[in-house]
């Protein structure tokens, strides 16, 4: 990329003696660098001195050492230049904020031309209006000894180019333009395939909705802006040529990509999951990023800078690391990163070397940031399709687990209606046999004379027999309610009335247990909700029939029935041995008995809770359960009021 405003003036160290630069001939094509023999300096602490007090002063001192660093301020450079014939027209090279030169011949006044550019001069005010390098057209006449006369001001210092060792370059006007034209079009091509790259991925974006193309396109878009922005082509395009271009746009465009770069990084490479400790460093990095805008933006730009290529050089080293890392534990991507961020860490460190001084300044050297970056963006796409395969192929095996698991499901529906067909049939079958059964056994009940012993056995089989219908009744009642074929009649229900019916008529059974059966609900006609009775009553006898079932002796059942403002809530409480941890795992399944057993030998299908849980949830409620072992249960059936009627 072309240099930014780095500032390159020599700077003064005092020898004491007078200086009078030696003359530079121009007598060769190409570059050529001005050296400490050919330049003087004098420092303009004011800002006041003018041409003619230059002229006559006597503080021109030759510059000890040469460097990039020096203070703001104003600066005039002298330079003793002599052209050969044929080499006459020649552009000076100078990038700092403003320079104004003025060109004498044999040292007189007044100047023959006064020339004027920088980078905060607009380019239709330039002497000649290039965009980056700032030039200015010198014009000399051959073998004429001429002295120029360099008025500087430099306020601003930027990192985006490293700082070289010489500070004035003189162009031939014929190279210097076809290079910069050239120098365009390379730039221009790279920042419209980096477009391109942004916009295909933009597109890959919308169609896979993965977050990394999003960050590509950020990285990628961002990147390419800087470009054209180096190059002058958003200057040219948004920009008017009466006012100075904003050169900051530069430094937060590369800040904004790097942010791009983080952002991707992380997401590609999943850190998260793959590298959590590159992760969190990540994300350190991102919130640091913060200080170098904010310092741009209150105006410490060498400070921010500065910031700003430390946190490149980390975002690119912790980039690697973290590739490597995920490389390591089998991220199957990773590799692909890390051939991408190769050239980029490799054009960090040489930039680094450069600006350090450990390197020539070469284009190759002087850019090797820039185009490494660009190298990696456009690497990283390779990345990208290696992803969209990836995923194509975990999509292609979702959808056909999807397929796989949907066709077992509905062979196991199948399977289920089929067992729930086959108990139905089954009960079905049993239970008229069994009626018969009963009924032949009450008939040789009634013809046996009183006192004939096979009376008690006849009385146990009819128990038996009843015992064995009451589970083929529950069996056809829970195949009804899986199936679906249980038709629920809603009507208005006075709660208090069902409710007490249903407790006395399990008061003579909790009696033969000496125990305790207790109803608290409010008075008669308080509570009417629009419910079905039968299959309420069920569900509430299947609580009370498992309270008295394991309740000792002794002990105290309680029934409560309450409405509150949103719900209507039914409540069992007993003061059995309560519920294990495993009893609560498989406390509504089907045919699933508990670790308790019965106080009174009473029979257990498992199949009551279920029954319940189910008929309740066909109501449009929900069932609770409370229990601490060792001190008993409670199992409450909530119904939402909005189906009570007032």
């Amino acid at each position: 990329m072309p240099p930014g405003p780095i500032l390159l003036l020599l700077i003064l160290l005092p020898s004491g003696d007078t200086a009078s630069p030696s003359v530079l001939r121009l007598d060769h094509a190409g570059i050529v660098s001005v050296t400490e023999p050919y330049a003087a300096l004098l420092i303009d602490p004011t800002d006041t001195l003018t041409l003619a007090q230059v002229l006559q002063s006597d503080a021109w001192r030759s510059p000890a050492r040469l460097t990039p660093d020096l203070p703001p301020g104003t600066y005039w450079l002298r330079l003793n230049l002599v052209a050969a014939p044929g080499l006459s027209h020649w552009l000076v090279e100078i990038p700092v904020d403003q320079v104004t030169g003025y060109v004498l011949v044999d040292g007189r006044l007044p100047p023959r031309d006064t020339l004027r550019t920088g980078f905060l001069v607009p380019p239709r005010r330039r002497d000649i209006a290039t965009f980056r390098p700032p030039y200015l057209s010198l014009h000399l006449s051959p073998d004429v000894p001429h002295h120029l006369y360099l008025r500087v001001r430099h306020n601003f210092v930027s990192y985006v180019s490293p700082g070289v060792p010489v500070p004035i370059r003189l162009h031939p006007i014929d190279e210097a333009l076809a290079a910069e034209r050239s120098h365009r079009v390379v730039q221009g091509l790279l920042a419209g395939l980096l477009l391109a790259m942004a916009l295909y991925n933009l597109f890959l974006f919308l169609v896979v909705r993965e977050r990394s193309y999003l960050y590509y396109v950020m990285l990628t878009a961002l990147l390419a802006l800087f470009w054209l922005s180096a190059s002058g082509y958003l200057a040219d395009l948004f920009w008017s040529s009466e006012r100075a271009y904003p050169h900051a746009i530069d430094f937060y465009l590369l800040l904004g990509a790097g942010l791009g770069y983080l952002c991707f990084t992380v997401s590609f490479l999943e850190t998260s999951r793959y590298a959590p400790i590159h992760h969190r460093l990540l994300h350190l990095l991102m919130a640091l990023l913060t200080l170098p805008a904010l310092l741009g933006l209150l105006g410490y730009w060498v400070l921010a800078e500065q910031f700003a290529a430390l946190a490149a050089l980390m975002a690119a080293l912790l980039g690697f690391g973290a590739g490597w890392q995920a490389h390591r534990r089998a991220h199957p991507l990773a590799r692909y990163y890390l051939l991408a961020a190769l050239p980029f860490v490799l054009g960090l460190v040489v930039y680094v070397a450069t600006w350090w001084g450990l390197l020539p300044v070469v284009p190759v050297t002087r850019y090797s940031a820039q185009f490494g970056s660009a190298a990696e963006a456009l690497l990283l796409s390779l990345a990208l399709g290696a992803r969209i395969r990836l995923l194509t192929r975990e999509r292609a095996q979702a959808l056909l687990d999807r397929t796989r698991a949907e066709a077992a499901e509905r062979h196991l529906q199948e399977i289920n209606a089929l067992k729930t067909h086959l108990l139905g049939a089954t009960a079905h079958d049993l239970r008229n046999p069994l009626s018969s059964v009963q009924g032949l056994i009450q008939t040789v009940r009634e013809e046996l004379p009183p006192d004939s012993p096979h009376r008690e056995l006849l009385k146990l089989a009819e128990a038996a027999s009843q015992r064995m219908l009451g589970t083929i009744e529950q069996l056809i009642t829970a195949s009804a309610l899986e199936s679906g074929r249980v038709t629920f009649r809603r009507m208005r229900v006075d709660l208090v009335e069902l409710v007490a019916e249903t407790v006395h008529f399990h008061q003579d059974r909790a009696t033969r247990k000496q125990q305790q059966l207790v109803f608290l609900g409010p008075s008669t006609g308080s509570c009417v909700v629009e419910t079905d009775p039968e299959q309420l009553r069920r569900a509430l006898t299947n609580l009370l029939t498992n309270a008295l079932k394991f309740t000792p002796s002794g002990k105290r059942i309680t029934v409560q029935l309450a409405r509150h403002t949103d719900t209507v809530r039914l409540s069992v409480r007993d003061e059995g041995p309560g519920l294990t941890e495993a009893d609560r795992a498989r406390l509504f399944g089907y045919f699933q008995r508990l670790s308790a057993q019965p106080t009174g030998d009473e029979p257990s299908s498992g199949l009551g809770l279920a029954i319940t849980k189910q008929i309740v949830e066909r109501l449009g409620g929900r069932i609770e359960v409370d229990s601490t072992p060792g001190q008993g249960s409670t199992f409450t059936i909530v119904l939402p009021v909005s189906s009570a009627a007032s």
